[in-house]
């Protein structure tokens, strides 16, 4: 149940990261709850409008996600990607619509909040608060934590609730991997200053090491980016003075800014992220627009010739990239490779939970 969650991702939920889902197996299913972020609308550069209107971009949320968790336990979700101005056509809010929808599917979720969302959106959390009882989350980031007692008191004043009815979800977001120790010491503190610490449902900590883009990694390398998320996650709580263990989060392999580029002009490279003990694991090839797709078969063959391979049966994600690299399948696209790499991602760090030991 929700009361007994083990790790966090936060996701964007696009295609690839929907199809990374729903092919888990359920036995990792059972050890995470997502906080499903809808993304922001894409953008049509070449006539300066968004792609699509807001009903065209919720219309397949609520299949989406019955299709990819479908898990009686209740997941998180967050539209604070979607402009506060935005409204369908029937004037509903866009949060009173993703509800409905995933109600009509049986999709439990977990509404997300912060401080500093507007009172239409915070109505809307309230509703879905009376409406399913199923509680709700406070999403708080490094703009709440200098007032985090009045932050958090607001909020709970607000929606009229007891810190027993509320996952507290502390998002510290991007971290570069020189902020470690200072990142490390603040959580620690952030976390025994936190209110009411011992009441809340659940106390996540969630950020990511990973970065905005791969232009540091060269081309035809493999590279390595410290996962600095599991390293502080790992010392806070072998730390005796932290009166209470949180729970695990993070953004998977991705960035927690969403990706905003006009594909006319992005040059982006073949590449596999693939996560390992304490770290990113970057298989790099060239740009894709001058030397192929093609390349993904020999990066492929990289992968499962690294010593830190999982094996094809360790999850959905490992067995695509086998075929891959035997010519069985693809060379895929960035979605295919996004799906593969956020499967064995989930599968790998529900893995690493189960072994972790605490002092």
């Amino acid at each position: 149940m929700i009361n007994q969650i083990q790790y966090v991702p936060v996701l964007k939920w696009k295609q690839g990261e929907q199809k990374a889902v729903e092919a888990l197996a359920h036995t990792v299913k059972q050890c995470l709850v997502p906080l499903i972020e809808i993304p922001p609308i894409d953008w049509d550069y070449e006539n300066d409008v968004p792609k699509k209107t807001i009903d065209e971009h919720l219309l397949k949320i609520g299949d989406s996600l019955q299709r990819s968790w479908g898990m009686a336990t209740p997941l998180f979700l967050d539209l604070h990607y979607i402009d506060e101005s935005e409204r369908l056509n029937n004037g509903l809010h866009p949060l009173n619509y993703v509800a409905n929808e995933c109600r009509n599917r049986g999709v439990s979720i977990i509404p997300v909040t912060s401080p500093l969302r507007d009172n239409d959106y915070q109505h809307e959390v309230l509703s879905i608060l009376q409406q399913d009882g199923l509680g709700v989350c406070f999403r708080l980031r490094e703009i709440d934590f200098a007032d985090l007692q009045l932050r958090i008191d607001s909020l709970l004043s607000l929606f009229s609730v007891n810190p027993s009815e509320v996952d507290l979800v502390l998002d510290y977001e991007y971290v570069d991997s020189k902020d470690e120790v200072r990142t490390t010491l603040f959580l620690a503190g952030l976390l025994n200053s936190t209110p009411y610490l011992k009441e809340w449902r659940n106390v996540i900590i969630t950020g990511t090491s990973f970065p905005p883009d791969l232009s540091s990694v060269s081309s035809n390398s493999i590279d390595e980016i410290k996962r600095i998320e599991w390293l502080i996650w790992n010392k806070i709580i072998s730390t005796s003075s932290i009166a209470r263990r949180p729970v695990f989060g993070d953004y998977a392999v991705a960035n927690p800014a969403p990706f905003e580029a006009d594909p006319r002009f992005i040059n982006m490279s073949a590449n596999i992220r693939y996560t390992a003990r304490d770290k990113f694991i970057i298989f790099k090839g060239r740009m894709i627009k001058r030397y192929g797709g093609g390349q993904y078969h020999q990066l492929a063959l990289q992968v499962i010739s690294h010593p830190e391979y999982s094996g094809a049966q360790f999850s959905n994600g490992d067995l695509y990239i086998q075929e891959v690299a035997k010519n069985n399948d693809g060379p895929g696209n960035a979605t295919n490779w996004r799906t593969s790499g956020t499967n064995h991602h989930l599968s790998f760090v529900v893995n690493e939970l189960a072994t972790v030991t605490v002092p």
